[in-house]
């Protein structure tokens, strides 16, 4: 079935582009084994987004009882 969660090389050779699904992921499988993903683009920026927002939550919380300091005082740093 071209339109299942699995697909092989063979499958890519005979359908082309028609053998990726624009839903969910694929599975490619290489010598009966799962070998990559492929997942449609607005998946594949979602995820990168969340992790991108994740490493943000997870730096802020990292941080959050390191010293502050106000943005004139680093201007003065900055500045010399």
């Amino acid at each position: 079935d071209v339109c299942s969660s699995d697909l092989t090389l063979q499958d890519l050779k005979r359908w082309g582009s028609k053998a990726l699904s624009s839903e969910g992921p694929l599975y490619l499988i290489v010598n009966s084994r799962p070998k990559s993903v492929i997942l449609p683009l607005h998946e594949y920026e979602s995820m990168v987004e969340a992790m991108e927002d994740l490493e943000d939550i997870l730096d802020i919380e990292a941080r959050k009882d390191e010293e502050t300091v106000s943005h004139e005082e680093a201007f003065r740093e900055i500045e010399g």
